[in-house]
């Protein structure tokens, strides 16, 4: 590889360099994909099972009143399922201009202590995203860019749940805003993200059985991407991709009045975390109009660190790209 591809590549590869780990998080899948088609929609699935929730970072009293199947030293294992599934369009308004919509839609699941189980079943908080090319074309080549999304928080409020792991949303607003690049090298691709987000303080009043009154902060976190992307086979329309990704997440103090919260169910209690998730796929493009998009990520991913954690597993995700147009 040229020394200037290098000059682009390896900064951000960089952030992906482990030290210390832990943690995901909630929001509609997928969090950022890239999309070179002038105009698409996306119809995505995936399941995430209680490794998942016990990882992401809610604060452990998320969990109070859900039936635990297992604890430490055995993996912690709640009676939690869930599966997130919806739509998302995206579109480019010019050469350097693309605007993006998602729709997530969540159906989740715990069983209480006696057996009982408790279902919610909602929308999750819409997002709505844009990316511009500061350099390079959205059709081909390396390209380089400004990109950022905001969440309404259209999902239910998990401090008004009775069981808030059960939540659709965080119960308030989030932006983010990052920088994108990407480069072309032979049938490889390289694609690079660094976003930084922040979610709106959450007013709480005295009825609320959690915390009582006061001010919840969400943390806020830096999420990095390094993506490597090899196509096998390319005929006329179609083609078969393979691809790696590693993602990293980043996250400061959880604060509530500003005092710091524990999450992650973690034995040492922590009030901050990192988390990184390995992810392997297949795009299948069957034509002009249809792909299909294949991944099974093992989460989370320590790099071999002797760092506790409460549980991990394999998630499989599934997506159908639709261009109509």
């Amino acid at each position: 590889m040229k020394k200037k591809h290098l000059v682009i590549f390896l900064p951000l590869l960089f952030l992906l360099i482990p030290c210390g780990s832990r943690e995901l998080e909630l929001d509609p899948f997928p969090v950022f994909d890239f999309s070179r088609d002038s105009f698409s929609v996306n119809f995505f699935r995936e399941e995430r099972p209680s490794f998942y929730w016990v990882n992401i970072g809610v604060p452990d009293f998320f969990f109070n009143g859900v039936q635990q199947l297992s604890s430490a030293p055995n993996p912690v294992v709640y009676s939690v399922r869930s599966i997130e599934y919806g739509v998302q369009a995206k579109g480019w308004l010019t050469d350097q201009l693309q605007v993006r919509t998602t729709f997530p839609f969540e159906a989740n699941a715990v069983v209480d202590p006696s057996g009982n189980t408790h279902n919610v079943t909602k929308f999750g908080d819409l997002e709505v995203g844009a990316t511009f090319l500061l350099a390079g074309k959205r059709e081909n080549g390396n390209f380089i860019g400004v990109d950022g999304w905001y969440r309404f928080s259209t999902g239910t409020n998990p401090f008004s749940l009775a069981y808030p792991i059960l939540s659709t949303g965080k119960g308030a607003p989030e932006e983010a805003l990052g920088l994108i690049l990407a480069e072309e090298l032979g049938g490889f691709s390289f694609f690079q993200s660094i976003h930084y987000q922040k979610t709106q303080p959450l007013q709480l009043d005295a009825s609320n059985p959690f915390l009582g009154a006061g001010i919840f902060q969400w943390p806020d976190n830096i999420l990095a991407e390094g993506r490597v992307e090899y196509l096998i086979f390319h005929r006329s329309n179609r083609f078969i991709s393979l691809y790696y990704d590693l993602k990293m997440r980043t996250s400061g103090l959880m604060e509530f009045n500003q005092q710091p919260l524990t999450y992650g169910q973690i034995l040492d209690s922590q009030t901050t975390d990192r988390l990184f998730f390995s992810q392997g796929g297949m795009v299948i493009r069957v034509d002009q109009s249809f792909s299909v998009d294949g991944s099974v990520a093992f989460f989370p991913f320590e790099f071999g660190s002797s760092a506790y954690r409460p549980d991990d597993g394999w998630i499989f995700s599934l997506s159908l790209i639709f261009r109509p147009i």
